[in-house]
């Protein structure tokens, strides 16, 4: 059994879009580490519905390989693969509390600023009665 099995059940009939990109980017760590998982990859990608969803499927795994490989040439090459398999999935998929000094660091699961903050933005101001009235001059 390999590392992404370790983690994740290959028995799924269905999956929404944030389990599809979690699993995309294990299966993108588990590859950059030499264990590719072609059918479960083309499982994942296939269960989207629509090419936007598998688009981002694509995505998530290409940046799992670049985690999982960026985090191999940072360690020593002594380190056990089940090592730098835990270390860039729990800091990118689990729900930990970040550290914090860490506060800055973003996460590849997470919302981009302009889509997180959107309940501030989509805000509506308090009308002015003069402002939904008629100007002077039209009464």
């Amino acid at each position: 059994m390999n590392l992404y099995e370790n983690r994740f059940d290959t028995d799924w009939d269905h999956l929404d879009r944030d389990e599809a990109m979690e699993r995309a980017f294990a299966l993108g760590v588990a590859a950059s580490l030499g264990q590719r998982n072609e059918e479960e990859y083309e499982a994942v990608h296939q269960a989207m519905g629509t090419n936007y969803d598998a688009s981002i499927v694509e995505l998530a795994y290409k940046e799992g390989k670049q985690k999982g490989t960026k985090r191999k040439r940072a360690v020593d090459n002594a380190t056990d693969l089940e090592d730098i398999w835990a270390a860039v999935i729990s800091a990118e998929l689990d729900d930990d509390e970040p550290a914090e000094d860490d506060d800055t660091t973003s996460r590849a699961t997470d919302l981009p600023s302009a889509v997180s903050d959107l309940p501030e933005m989509t805000e509506q101001p308090d009308r002015d009665p003069e402002q939904t009235e008629f100007p002077e001059f039209l009464e």
